[in-house]
């Protein structure tokens, strides 16, 4: 039986370094031979499509599903559908051992069963954050990085800069404990 894959939701406002946070963590994960899985919420964007290509007029013209394909990747468009997390994480989960979710702040904030890392600017910002997101939160990064040292609230604090790879370390490890743990409550070990 394949195990479920790792979710980790990294969280904050513009300019946070989350990208930077989903690049490391895949690097991570992908030097270590794991499957990645990436779900970017673009909520300022109408279409991903580009406005006079192929597939966008196929679209325009009525298409519900558009498939591109190039010689190295696939890419599936689906119109007007409703979508959720949970199911965007379905329709990968099977490929993948590792999900990582950057973005999708509401449709995160209360589910319990993704590690969340959050990134912020200042430490206003990240009270915030923190006061909309239900726990675990298993680490702060960002540009608050800089001025917060060590732990948090007992959150472990990590500066990308100087040593983003213990973030990555981090989630492993984790999501490592996670899994003995459930293993333990299953009585598979």
């Amino acid at each position: 039986m394949k195990m479920k894959p790792i979710i980790v939701a990294v969280v904050g406002g513009k300019d946070t370094y989350k990208t930077r946070a989903v690049e490391l963590l895949t690097s991570y994960f992908t030097s270590r031979g794991l499957r990645v899985a990436a779900l970017k919420h673009l909520h300022h964007v109408e279409t991903i499509d580009k406005e006079g290509k192929d597939t966008w007029r196929f679209a325009k013209a009525g298409a519900k599903v558009v498939v591109a394909a190039s010689h190295s990747e696939v890419a599936v468009l689906k119109k007007d559908v409703a979508w959720s997390l949970k199911g965007l994480i379905k329709l990968v989960e099977e490929e993948v051992d590792v999900v990582i979710i950057e973005g999708f702040k509401s449709f995160v904030s209360d589910e319990e069963s993704f590690m969340k890392i959050v990134t912020a600017k200042t430490v206003n910002e990240l009270e915030d954050l923190l006061g909309q997101l239900k726990p675990p939160i298993a680490a702060i990064t960002g540009p608050v990085a800089k001025q917060l040292k060590g732990y948090w609230n007992g959150i472990p604090v990590i500066d990308l800069d100087n040593n983003g790879v213990r973030l990555a370390e981090l989630i492993q490890r984790i999501a490592e404990d996670n899994r003995c743990k459930c293993c333990r409550e299953e009585g598979e070990l």
